[in-house]
């Protein structure tokens, strides 16, 4: 099958090339829409590829300039059938510069379409310019597609408010309802992305009445009800396009500010027997340290509390007022936490924390709605709109592995080798830094995995290094000349930089491995988890110049941070080094709530937190922006303040 397609191409391409064009006809021939009529229904009913085929049927047997106008229809029906390179390639040997405006305009149109599938945004605005004083005002159809076309490629440039130009400046050529209400939902949706300050700013602009709506849709002013925002909206703008249905979809979708809860509910899988539960201790332990520093101390000490046999129920949130904590156990499934969470509303809780577990926070991002907002300790995967009060916070390796990409792009390297274990985490953190830096434009130079219950991991770095072939070559020469040579190994030469993604135990013996097969100078990038999280020179001595991204908490506690890690290791001695990141997580999962409401006005916006500078996306996760540090004399140095 994928032979006949090839060979169909190949004929619909050989077809379709025609010769230099004679004189224009001034009319097509008369039986025209005849040949043409069942071509069109089968485009109705989304036989790209067969109604293309059949107009460079008709094109071998057409004249000029019949033959260019079939032969280009052609060329745009193996577009609208993704056929991308075809189309292209068609498009290139189609001959016609003089066959008139109609010809010129499709084909500057059907070229830019091409390149804005090709991801060159730049080259479709640089053709369609060449048309924007030929079109004839009675040209509708030709007209909407060039604003479409522009609005995408500016879209593509990340550039929101001339995208939104193009929006504004197209829907008078819409007919539809729909496509109006669409062309709307666009224009609003794309502005958005703005932040509130330059909404302000361009409050004057052309735009202003779209800006104004934009702001009051983002909840830039949560001080007034909506209703009245968009009563003065109307009086501002009397004779704004935006119909019914789209403020009515503006408001549904705008972000209700968030009230400081007076009861949290604290839900982990804290079962001994649950393999999270170490983890959700240190998650809650920094929870309780956030909440002590912010709440007068009673009494009772945060371990008293901790240790006590007695649940945290009723005498617990006497203790605890102003705000009242409750804690429960999440269970073992993510079916589970369904039944918890409905236990912990119907108890009177307004905010809950929780779930820690991937599965469980997949289940809360497929509910249409939450009755309570909820900030889960985990990041799940969004296949659609999550519901509007779920927030996701986490110390996600993947995000660490992107962030490892964007600093390896920005110091100026291109060409990566990256060596990941050969596990389920290190097949998430390999895949996550891959696409993102081949996103960035940088290459893959090599792969390799080992074994991390292993202590010696020469092979695959000597595979990573190419210095097996040198070694080959060495013994190549020798069994031609027959003698002993000198011979130094050499390793590649064609990578920039390695991505090293490992633990600490394992990072401590990769390093000089590295170093012995020939690669000191290589620049090595690497996560958090390749450093212990506590200084220790004498084990780390052997680190020097690797470089990787950690959260403040280990690299550079301000001073709030200093006084909450003392508290912690004065309460739960045992577990502050071990968990110390997970006591972090916990820290900034108290301290961000009151947060929310202004990093949900400006996704611009940062808070500065224990495992890092936060701002919320699109989908309300909390993304963290880490430290850069360096390995120097075995400590980790900030990279703004390490040695040359």
């Amino acid at each position: 099958m994928l032979a006949l397609l090839a060979a169909l191409l190949t004929a619909l391409l050989a077809g379709c090339a025609g010769g230099p064009p004679s004189t224009p006809k001034a009319t097509p021939p008369a039986d025209d829409a005849q040949q043409t009529r069942p071509l069109e229904e089968m485009v109705q009913q989304g036989r790209y590829l067969d109604a293309a085929l059949a107009y460079s049927r008709l094109a071998n047997g057409a004249e000029s300039p019949q033959r260019e106008m079939y032969s280009l229809r052609a060329a745009e029906l193996l577009k609208e059938g993704n056929y991308i390179p075809q189309s292209f390639q068609l498009l290139s040997e189609i001959q016609g510069a003089d066959l008139g405006p109609e010809f010129h305009i499709r084909r500057v149109l059907l070229t830019a379409d091409i390149a804005l599938a090709r991801q060159r945004p730049n080259e479709a605005l640089d053709v369609l310019n060449g048309i924007t004083l030929q079109l004839a005002e009675d040209e509708r159809d030709f007209r909407r597609r060039y604003h479409q076309l522009r609005a995408r490629a500016f879209g593509q440039l990340d550039s929101p408010l001339e995208s939104t130009r193009e929006h504004v400046l197209l829907e008078p050529f819409l007919d539809e309802p729909a496509a109006v209400q669409a062309n709307q939902a666009a224009i609003l949706d794309t502005l958005q992305k703005l932040a509130p300050q330059a909404l302000d700013d361009l409050a004057a602009d052309e735009l202003g009445g779209w800006l104004a709506l934009a702001a009051i849709g983002k909840g830039v002013d949560d001080r007034l009800p909506a209703d009245e925002l968009i009563a003065r909206w109307r009086e501002r703008y009397p004779l704004h396009p935006a119909s019914e249905e789209t403020i009515a979809r503006l408001l549904a979708a705008r972000p209700q500010p968030l009230r400081r809860p007076e009861q949290i509910a604290l839900i982990l899988p804290l079962d001994p027997q649950d393999r999270y539960a170490k983890a959700a201790e240190a998650v809650r332990n920094g929870f309780f340290a956030a909440y002590y520093a912010q709440t007068p101390r009673p009494a009772t000490n945060a371990a008293a509390i901790t240790n006590s046999e007695e649940p945290l129920g009723e005498s617990a949130d006497a203790i605890l007022a102003p705000i009242h904590l409750r804690i429960y156990e999440e269970g073992h499934t993510a079916e589970a936490f369904d039944t918890v969470y409905r236990q912990a509303v119907a108890d009177g809780a307004d905010f809950i924390i929780g779930p820690l577990g991937k599965d469980a926070v997949g289940q809360l991002i497929a509910r249409e709605s939450l009755p309570v907002p909820v900030l889960a300790l985990n990041y799940g995967e969004i296949n659609g709109a999550p519901p509007r009060n779920l927030f996701q916070l986490g110390l996600s390796p993947e995000q660490e592995a992107r962030e490892v990409a964007q600093r390896a792009w920005l110091d100026g390297h291109s060409r990566a080798a990256v060596i990941t274990p050969s596990t389920p985490w290190g097949d998430r953190v390999a895949k996550a830094f891959n696409e993102r830096w081949l996103k960035l434009g940088g290459h893959v130079v090599e792969v390799q995995h080992y074994d991390p219950k292993k202590n010696d991991y020469s092979l695959p770095i000597r595979r990573l290094l190419n210095v097996d072939e040198s070694q080959a070559r060495r013994k190549s020469v020798r069994r031609i000349i027959g003698e002993k040579i000198e011979f130094i190994p050499r390793r590649r030469q064609d990578i920039d930089f390695i991505f090293m993604a490992a633990f600490s135990r394992q990072a401590r013996v990769i390093r000089p491995q590295l170093r012995f097969h020939h690669a000191p100078k290589v620049p090595v990038y690497t996560t958090s988890h390749a450093f212990s999280g506590t200084v220790d020179a004498q084990m780390d001595r052997d680190m020097d110049g690797v470089m990787f991204a950690d959260m403040p908490w280990t690299l550079a506690p301000d001073e709030v941070g200093q006084h909450l890690k003392a508290d912690i290791a004065r309460a739960w001695p045992g577990a502050a080094k071990r968990y110390t990141r997970l006591h972090a997580l916990g820290v900034d999962a108290y301290r961000v709530i009151d947060q929310l409401n202004t990093l949900r006005r400006d996704r611009s916006e940062h808070f500065a937190g224990e495992t890092g500078e936060l701002s919320l996306d699109m989908a309300n996760r909390l993304q963290r922006r880490l430290l850069w540090a360096r390995f120097q004399r075995g400590v980790p140095q900030l990279l703004d303040t390490a040695e040359n």
